[in-house]
């Protein structure tokens, strides 16, 4: 898969694009050569087009009043005249610019950051999800195989090739009891698939309420996006909010799949690729299961 779309699916350039539009707009305060207007604008676009391709599930709200406030700036940068109130105009829009730049940037990267897990441990773990989790047969060993085989830890994997959220209902089925931890990874084949995300949003709401019970810790993998889907992020968002999901932020998928070493076909999982998923799910699970032994497999995120 082209690592460019990889980076932006991650949802890591917002970062830069945010540094970017934020040093734009501290030397556009700073200066009044006219000459540097141009390359200033160059600038600040690109910065907003980085952001607009990390797709933070913000709210429709909150990105249109960035979009108003970036454009209002952009406007009074440009603005050659000196009176009172367009002075006040500039002031207040960069203003409002830099404290919305700060804000949600900060609250994006609370967001990137390893889930945080408690509750009862557990020997086993349960997986739901997709063919990336279920695997391609005899090609390569699924990652929950690797887990068992480098933990100890028994791993009931429900996952099916092709698996979608409505199917999620059919495998939950399955989940008992005493199946205390669950981890799901499912939605690649809704977003693929171009279901709506209203579908997705009433299927994804209905699995996770049947999953729900004080004594079940549940821990989903966000999607990575690209802008047309970002609706789907905030669905995960708003869903695991209300039912006490943890997610595991997008840029982890998105390190395990990157590479032609880790893929078949950019998306399904090798050998290397499941060792990959392994060292990402076990140190995020740790707190939460009772590993017999310690993990081998060599840890690859940060």
């Amino acid at each position: 898969m082209n690592p460019l779309l990889l980076y932006f699916a991650s949802g890591e350039s917002l970062y830069p694009g945010a540094v970017l539009v934020l040093v734009t707009v501290v030397t556009s305060q700073c200066t009044r050569r006219r000459w540097l207007n141009p390359l200033l604008n160059i600038a600040a676009w690109l910065g907003l087009v980085m952001m607009v391709m990390a797709c933070p599930p913000f709210g429709w709200s909150v990105d249109a009043i960035f979009g108003a406030s970036f454009l209002l700036w952009l406007v009074e940068k440009s603005s050659t005249s000196q009176n009172r109130i367009r002075r006040r105009l500039r002031k207040i829009s960069v203003s409002v610019l830099f404290v919305l730049l700060v804000a949600l940037t900060t609250v994006e990267f609370l967001h990137r950051r390893e889930p945080s897990l408690r509750g009862e441990a557990s020997d086993h773990l349960v997986v739901i999800g997709d063919s990336i989790s279920a695997g391609l047969g005899t090609r390569a060993r699924s990652w929950p195989d690797v887990m068992h085989e480098a933990t100890g830890v028994t791993v009931k994997n429900l996952s099916w090739a092709g698996a979608t959220v409505a199917d999620g209902m059919v495998l939950v089925g399955r989940v008992g009891p005493d199946d205390h931890v669950v981890l799901i990874e499912l939605g690649g084949n809704d977003l693929l698939g171009g279901e709506a995300p209203e579908v997705f949003s009433r299927g994804l709401e209905a699995l996770l309420a049947k999953l729900a019970a004080p004594e079940r810790s549940l821990v989903m993998f966000e999607l990575p996006l690209l802008p047309p889907d970002v609706a789907y992020g905030r669905i995960q968002r708003r869903l695991a909010a209300k039912y006490g999901v943890s997610l595991i932020p997008k840029r982890f998928l998105i390190q395990v799949i990157s590479g032609s070493d880790a893929t078949f076909d950019g998306l399904h999982l090798t050998d290397v690729g499941a060792r990959r998923m392994t060292s990402v799910v076990v140190p995020i699970l740790s707190p939460i299961l009772k590993t017999k032994f310690p993990a081998t497999v060599p840890a690859t995120h940060p």
